[in-house]
């Protein structure tokens, strides 16, 4: 009586044997699996904005205005927070010899800061410049936006057309110089 009786696991060593390792390399796959899922699931909630900045310039009396339009859409599926700090539009002139000067720095998303999956929120300014310098041909904007440690920045171009008084004027000299030209050859 003192011994055990045998077992299936004692009867059969092979079997047992063949059997611990399927069972840990199962284990290890549900293990892997299970890993690459919850990688995967973290990167879908990843904050992923799109940012879109755009600007359009037109004339009213001899003033210049910019009418400008930033746009965040949340791409992810986890709610995107912008902080304010941080969070701008700038805007720059262009001069014709490609130097910068900064012109204005201004706040967006300050009303809705929030963002819901596949949501977009949008922030919109029209300014007016008084007196633009003649020698401004762009206006570059640029927009940052911050969430946590993250930020994202999108800058666009836009060309400064010539005010109708000027495009007048600028036909006049160019109708008088024909002219002149025309006169000099006859």
């Amino acid at each position: 009586m003192g011994t055990d009786p045998p077992t299936f696991a004692t009867e059969h060593p092979i079997f047992a044997y063949w059997l611990d390792e399927t069972l840990k390399i199962g284990a290890l796959a549900i293990g892997a699996a299970w890993t690459f899922w919850n990688y995967k699931k973290s990167r879908i909630y990843a904050p992923t904005p799109d940012i879109e900045v755009e600007g359009d310039i037109f004339f009213e009396s001899s003033d210049l205005f910019i009418d400008i339009t930033a746009t965040l859409k949340n791409l992810g599926a986890g709610k995107h927070v912008v902080q304010s700090a941080g969070t701008y539009c700038e805007l720059f002139a262009v001069h014709k010899d490609l130097s910068e000067k900064a012109i204005r720095l201004f706040e967006v998303f300050t009303l809705d800061d929030r963002a819901e999956p596949g949501e977009s929120i949008s922030d919109h300014l029209v300014w007016r410049i008084e007196n633009p310098p003649m020698d401004v041909i762009w206006l570059r904007i640029k927009l940052r936006a911050v969430s946590g440690k993250i930020e994202w920045n999108k800058t666009t171009m836009v060309r400064i057309p010539r005010a109708p008084s000027q495009q007048l004027s600028s036909l006049r000299e160019v109708d008088h110089a024909i002219q002149e030209q025309q006169r000099g050859s006859n």
